[in-house]
């Protein structure tokens, strides 16, 4: 196999890249229908999913083709970004940015997809494998094996490296290109990716998983390496994802396969979770997680002590989710209620009141969350229920409304006056830090170290990525519509081909839904209510409703009804301890309207408007896209 020569990239030249001719696309318009309309001014996925768009092509680098810079620092005066050899976390960018213009409909900095569109394309080796560039900034690729460490054999830091496990956030971005444009070289395309990946699996019959490390496009492959266990087999959640995606749309057989091997190995031989689904150690095992040197094959160390000993919280989750989507593709009932036992085992881990959990579990310390967890545990509770593997649909409002929806990034004022209080940056090096506008590009992003009552210091965009896929999850499992039947499973905004749902919720129990297309409706109470308390009208006039669970079933309306239901909500206080520390919550309905004692840099659940009753409205544009796209 030969790749190109390549002395590295240096500031200045084009971004190398392991393929030079690719085949034609096109980026389709995000068609849909546009309309003003007064909305309450609550939650509202749509605009959110429209801020959104701005957190994932604000933070990004135009000289390196749009390349992530993957922290975002409050602290440094002024606020400043950096590349780390995380950067590749931008493949969860190229697979969020999509669904976010399909909810939002937003076009906003639209130059940045056809760039990454063709560096998606770009980057696929002769053997199917994705490969980057080594940057200067990659000493070492990201959980690849560290050959630059004393006593190593050194590899050539010239040219590309892949490292598999992350490819499967390319497989759903490059899937969403299909979906959006079935003709165009995206199925092929994916297909070699796939089979690249099963060349370089160590298949094990019923299991299968991929040697630690990053892959040369010049070097032998191996084909006996040791198994990876602990955090490092959790890696393969975001593959199997990937692979599950390709194969429901595609029918793809060998997708699916290796998705199932890779997901029995993860289960079964990973050593990261228990038998009923329980989280281990980073590094379980007799070993402490240590792989053995192999002929030809360099040995690895998991890292410090401290670290080996530690439960992180969303390496955990990233497998969930994968092997969820995988059990659903294919109906493994087994593997999915593996996923479930894990993910109540998951919940009783942090504070299920308001999404808060950490990133650490049962540390003696403090730990502040990450909202990728908190993302991974909304996207789970609502998967679970919409597949009827258990009623979550109130675990996962509670979540959305409060610590999910304030780690998203909506002002700027308040990072600049964090900066102005911190060290200037040492040694600025414009090829790889950035303080140009910084808190305004990262707007709609999420935090990376927030606490229960205030939003953090900065950004690890890990969290942006999971998090904005983890919007369009709520997005789409607002309503689930099957043969002429329309459910509203969370009480949210939401406009759609079949109704538009206006929620006053938290300032009144009213939610108003207009009828838009003939529908058997059914609506889903919040937790607190009982069926009794419900008052239902359709077009002014009282409807006895029928119940199904915490359904109540409205029964067929057509085009032109507006349905209301109405139903009591109040404040009601909580004492509650959240990682370690005594909180005071007054909650409306589901919402925190206030927290005690309050946060220092952005404090969180600033929301006293919502606490006299009274609904305030704003315009907006809404938004129905013409394709519906299942994620």
């Amino acid at each position: 196999m030969n790749a190109p020569s390549t002395t590295g990239w240096q500031p200045g030249n084009p971004i190398p890249y392991i393929r030079q001719q690719i085949p034609p696309f096109a980026v389709p318009p995000y068609a849909g229908e546009r309309y003003p309309a007064m909305v309450p001014a609550t939650l509202d996925i749509q605009e959110r999913a429209a801020l959104a768009v701005n957190g994932l092509t604000g933070p990004l680098d135009p000289d390196k083709d749009y390349m992530l810079y993957f922290n975002a620092n409050f602290r440094t005066h002024p606020p400043s970004m950096r590349h780390r050899g995380s950067d590749i976390c931008v493949t969860k960018f190229q697979e969020a940015l999509p669904l976010m213009r399909l909810a939002s409909g937003s076009s906003l900095n639209d130059q940045v997809d056809p760039v990454w569109m063709a560096s998606a394309l770009r980057q696929i080796g002769p053997d199917g494998l994705v490969y980057w560039p080594f940057f200067p900034w990659v000493k070492v690729p990201d959980w690849g094996l560290g050959y630059a460490e004393e006593g190593r054999a050194a590899l050539p830091r010239a040219g590309f490296y892949s490292v598999p496990l992350f490819t499967g956030r390319r497989l759903g971005a490059m899937t969403l290109y299909r979906q959006r444009d079935p003709s165009g070289p995206w199925d092929a395309e994916i297909r070699r990716i796939v089979d690249g990946l099963r060349g370089v699996a160590i298949d094990r019959g019923d299991y299968a998983y991929f040697p630690q490390g990053e892959f040369y496009p010049d070097q032998p492959r191996v084909r006996d390496a040791a198994l990876p266990v602990g955090i490092w087999s959790s890696l393969v959640g975001w593959t199997i994802q990937g692979l599950a995606q390709y194969h429901r749309v595609s029918g793809y057989q060998p997708a699916v396969d290796l998705a199932g091997k890779l997901a029995r190995y993860l289960v079964h031989h990973g050593r990261y979770y228990g038998l009923d689904g329980e989280f281990l150690p980073n590094y379980a095992g007799e070993d402490g997680g240590r792989v053995p040197a192999r002929e030809g094959v360099p040995g690895f160390e998991p890292g410090p002590v401290t670290w080996k000993e530690y439960i992180h919280f969303q390496h955990h989750m990233v497998p969930l989710l994968g092997t969820l989507d995988h059990a659903l593709a294919v109906g493994d009932g087994e593997l999915a209620e593996f996923v479930r036992r894990a993910f109540e085992r998951a919940r009783g881990k942090g504070n299920p009141l308001v999404g808060y959990f950490p990133e650490n579990i049962d540390r003696p310390d403090l730990q502040t969350s990450e909202l990728c967890e908190v993302a991974a545990m909304v996207g789970l509770a609502l998967k679970l229920s919409a597949a009827r593997l258990g009623d979550y649909w109130d675990d996962a409002d509670r979540w959305i409304r409060n610590q999910f929806a304030e780690g998203q990034l909506r002002r700027a004022d308040w990072a600049y006056r964090l900066g102005e209080q911190g060290p200037a940056i040492p040694g600025f090096d414009p090829a790889t830090e950035c303080c140009d506008h910084v808190p305004e590009r990262n707007l709609g992003a999420f935090a990376g170290w927030p606490s229960a009552n205030d939003w953090g210091w900065g950004i690890m965009h890990c969290c942006t990525g999971n998090a904005t896929r983890a919007l369009y999850y709520v997005w789409e499992h607002i309503l689930t519509y099957r043969g002429g039947r329309l459910r509203v499973n969370l009480l949210l905004n939401r406009a759609s081909p079949w109704v538009d749902v206006d929620s006053h919720l938290p300032y009144t129990g009213q939610v108003d839904i207009s009828v838009k297309q003939p529908v058997e409706l059914a609506v889903r109470l919040p937790e607190w209510v009982q069926p009794a308390q419900v008052r239902v009208r359709v077009k002014g006039k009282g409807r006895e409703a029928g119940f199904e669970g915490r359904y109540a079933r409205v029964g067929r309306v057509v085009p032109g009804d507006v349905v209301r239901l109405d139903f009591p909500i109040a404040e009601r206080r909580d004492e509650a301890w959240i990682e370690k520390d005594r909180y005071t919550l007054i909650r409306r309905g589901n919402e925190v309207v206030l927290i005690q004692p309050q946060g220092v840099n952005c404090p969180l659940y600033q929301r006293d408007h919502y606490r006299d009753g009274t609904t305030l409205w704003r315009q907006v544009e809404r938004f129905v896209p013409e394709q519906q796209i299942e994620w």
